[in-house]
Parts: C-alpha cells; sequence; structure tokens
C-alpha cells in the first residue's frame, strides 16, 4: 500500500518503520534537519527493550502537493500543531486520513477538514501507544507499550477498515478498534493533564 506519514518525530517515526517492516511503500514528511537526517541515515531506531537496532530505507518529501495520492495518510503531530496542517491536507486528493495523537476537539477538527477539501475525506482518529525520544543525531530510542494504535470513527464503523487491515496486515503490531473514540480521546486528554 502507499502510505504517507505526515510527521517524523518519535511517533511518526515509529509508526513508519512498522509499515515499511510489513511491506507497505511508505513515505514520511520531514522538514530541514529531520529531513537531512532521514535522507543521509535512513530511518534510526534504537528498540530499547529489545536491544537492537534497525535501520529502514524511507522515502522523504518536504511539502505534501494537491497531486500526490496515498492509500492511507497517517498525521502524528502534537495537537496544537494540526491547525497549521488541516489545509494542506483538505487540498490533497488523498482520501482516507487518520489523525493520530492527542486531540481534545475531534468533532471540530473532523469537521474542518471536510469542510475545506475539494474532494470527499474519510477521517478517523488514532491514539499510538509508544513512546521514547529523538536523539541529537537524528537517531530515535523507542520504549513499545506494546507498539500498539488504538483506532475509531466518531460516526460508528471506520469506513476505509479494510485498508487499515491490510497496511497493518504483516507488522508486529496491534491495531484495536473503538467505537467511541470521542470519548476515549477526551478520557486520555483528560487524564495527561492531571
Amino acid at each position: 500500500m502507499r502510505i504517507l506519514v505526515f510527521g517524523a518525530g518519535v511517533l511518526g517515526s515509529y509508526l513508519a518503520h512498522v509499515l515499511v517492516r510489513g511491506g507497505n511503500d511508505v513515505t514520511i514528511l520531514a522538514r530541514g534537519k529531520r529531513a537531512e537526517q532521514l535522507n543521509k541515515d535512513g530511518l534510526v531506531i534504537r528498540h530499547y527493550f529489545q536491544r537492537k537496532i534497525t535501520v529502514d530505507e524511507v522515502k522523504v518529501i518536504h511539502a505534501l502537493q494537491s497531486d500526490d495520492l496515498y492509500d492511507l495518510v497517517f498525521v502524528v503531530m502534537k495537537y496544537n500543531d494540526f491547525p497549521a496542517v488541516l489545509p494542506i491536507l483538505a487540498e490533497n486528493r488523498s482520501r482516507n486520513m487518520v489523525l493520530v495523537g492527542n486531540n481534545a476537539d475531534p468533532h471540530g477538527m473532523r469537521n474542518l477538514l471536510k469542510e475545506m477539501s475539494a474532494v470527499e475525506k474519510s477521517v478517523v482518529f488514532g491514539f499510538q501507544l509508544n513512546g521514547g525520544i529523538r536523539e541529537e543525531s537524528g537517531r530515535i530510542i523507542c520504549i513499545r507499550g506494546g507498539g500498539q494504535m488504538i483506532l475509531g470513527s466518531l460516526d460508528g464503523e471506520i469506513p476505509f477498515k479494510p485498508v487499515l487491515e491490510n497496511a497493518f496486515k504483516h507488522v508486529k503490531y496491534k491495531s484495536a478498534y473503538h467505537e467511541g473514540m470521542d470519548a476515549w480521546l477526551k478520557s486520555i486528554s483528560s487524564l495527561l493533564w492531571l
């Protein structure tokens, strides 16, 4: 599958690694120094508990063009960075979007993205259960919480669930589905504020 991971921090990098290892055609959107590191050294991850280092070759783009087409787009970034990228996502022709991370206003974000889009978009939400740090060199030190993503729609069934299942079909990574994703995201946001 042709997949874009929009964001090359710890979570985006780990997700890209998992999807590459699953046989998908993965592109990462990264800018500046991070893009240079990925182009030069590849996607380097030190798996802390597994005591190993992996290096994956990934395609790197600096900007998402309106005519770039992907089967899936995972947008992995901090909540306060989303407003800046929603117009870019709206201009793009790709239809299946997964907004990954803490999200206190999933309905507002989804509605805004759909209103601005030239093509009909299916938007679902995800929360990745792992963490780590990115070193100055660009190497990711990953501490996994089982390697899992919780996925869900705001309106019942995920419209492109077979596409997601295909993307994760050959990976050592769990994808779990949650029907009440709005409440789940708000609960997680509340816990993070404590």
